[in-house]
């Protein structure tokens, strides 16, 4: 038997996978502790008050479906954020838009540093405040195609399945996105004024040309 405390990894998903098709507890915790944390972050991203019962109906979603995926450990990750959109898009025709929350004044203080922020903006994301950040600064699009590259930990050509646009489209739009990003971070710590961190959600004028 495998131990589901063990981080799920490319060479042992095949296992982990034919295991969890068959009902294996131990292979479907060891999907749920690789997945879940991120699949609640995406979904608070997208619909922080429906977040849970979104994660929920995901999971539901996957017991369903899981014997008829073939692919690999990225490709499972997508397959679920796809499923997660999905819902997150029908919660939104039925219920409506949200409004943006400003993120928290803590979440700019370890953010400081002399480096090109836009460079680093990537590697320099985790946490829920970060998510909420990238929702609340960002169009929708360009938060979804973020969220899919930090907590999916998806390539262009994934995030490009998952979303229905071109490769061309997901690295010209994650770098307006990172852009975009990196100034609302730099004016916030430069400023001091984080609650002023949330930008509208529309294409400034410096990104359609």
């Amino acid at each position: 038997m495998s131990s589901a405390r063990r981080p799920l990894e490319s060479a042992s998903f095949p296992d982990v996978l034919g295991a969890a098709k068959l009902g294996e507890e131990w292979a479907v915790e060891q999907l749920f502790v690789d997945l879940q944390p991120r699949l609640l972050r995406f979904l608070r991203g997208l619909e922080p008050s429906a977040a849970d019962d979104l994660a929920s109906e995901v999971w539901l979603a996957i017991a369903r479906s899981i014997n008829g995926f073939d692919g690999d450990l990225v490709g499972f990750r997508a397959w679920v954020f796809t499923i997660a959109r999905r819902r997150a898009a029908d919660h939104r025709r039925s219920s409506g838009r949200r409004p943006a929350t400003p993120t928290e004044s803590q979440f700019f203080n370890s953010l400081c540093g002399p480096n090109d922020t836009a460079k680093e903006v990537i590697e320099r994301l985790s946490g829920q405040d970060a998510v909420d950040l990238i929702a609340a600064s960002l169009p929708d699009e360009h938060a979804e195609l973020l969220m899919l590259r930090v907590l999916g930990e998806l390539d262009v050509l994934h995030v490009a399945e998952v979303m229905g646009r071109s490769p061309n489209w997901v690295r010209v739009t994650q770098h307006r996105a990172l852009r975009r990003l990196a100034a609302v971070l730099d004016t916030a710590v430069g400023t001091g004024n984080t609650r002023a961190a949330v930008i509208p959600r529309q294409e400034p004028a410096i990104y359609t040309s």
